[in-house]
This record gives C-alpha cells, sequence and structure tokens, in this order.
C-alpha cells in the first residue's frame, strides 16, 4: 500500500498544510539530494517563469521519471507526491520572481 500524500499543501504548515521534510522522514541528506536533483531536472525540462500549471504536461513528466529513476523510494508515494510537491513549489518560487 502507497504512503498517502498528508491533507494541505505543502510548505504551508501554519495554513493546514506541512512540511515537506517532515512529512517524509528521510534523512536531512537525503532529502537535500532529493531537492537539489529535483530543482536541476525542472531548470533542465520547465519553463521556470512559468508557474506549475501551464508548464508541458511532457517536461513534467521527464521531471517525474528522473526523479524517480535516482530515488526509487518514491514509487512509495501515492502519485509520487513529494514530487509533485518540490515542482509546485519551486516553480512557484522561481515564476513569482
Amino acid at each position: 500500500s502507497k504512503i498517502p500524500k498528508p491533507e494541505g499543501e505543502a510548505g504551508r504548515p501554519g495554513c493546514g498544510g506541512y512540511n515537506l521534510e517532515k512529512a517524509l522522514n528521510w534523512d536531512a541528506e537525503r532529502f537535500k539530494n532529493l531537492k537539489e536533483y529535483v530543482h536541476q531536472s525542472i531548470e533542465k525540462h520547465c519553463h521556470v517563469g512559468k508557474s506549475k500549471k501551464l508548464q508541458a504536461p511532457a517536461a513534467l513528466l521527464q521531471v517525474y521519471k528522473e526523479a524517480l529513476g535516482h530515488f526509487p523510494e518514491l514509487a512509495d508515494y501515492h502519485g509520487s507526491w513529494p514530487v509533485r510537491d518540490m515542482i509546485q513549489m519551486q516553480l512557484k518560487n522561481t515564476s513569482a520572481k
């Protein structure tokens, strides 16, 4: 059985959301590696000036695929939600600039 996504939105623990690092409960180094890897993958495949909604589905799929290839334990999470959260947060930051 897959690990379900917590209620609410990642990165907004004060607004009924959750802290992604705490929710994942990986060791700090592994989490940092995942975050850096996903960010590099986003830079490579996505338009960082646009939000997640405006990305090409194929570009997002590529980010998921690369992250899963590199971090196979992500397959234990329903719909790979940790990757989705990281994409969402990263593009929210870069597209807001």
